[in-house]
């Protein structure tokens, strides 16, 4: 999903809710956030993304300048 975001030139929602990406998994779409201008909505909750995972994707937001929309609810982050 990191690889095919950070060359994304179509996609603007994307719901990846309840699906266990981890820290590692955090850490690779925080990679690709910092690079993708086309997604708007991204839906992450209760995904374990936990601290490194979070601290990943909140360097990417600054950095990024099309997402709006972010849920990260219940990732212990």
């Amino acid at each position: 999903i990191g690889k095919a975001l950070a060359t994304n030139q179509t996609l603007t929602t994307l719901w990846l809710g309840s699906n266990n990406i981890g820290e590692k998994g955090g850490e690779a779409i925080g990679t690709a956030l910092a690079t993708n201008r086309t997604l708007t909505t991204l839906g992450l909750w209760s995904n374990n993304i936990g601290e490194e995972g979070g601290k990943a994707i909140g360097t990417a937001l600054a950095r990024n300048q099309t997402l709006t929309t972010l849920d990260l609810w219940s990732n212990d982050i």
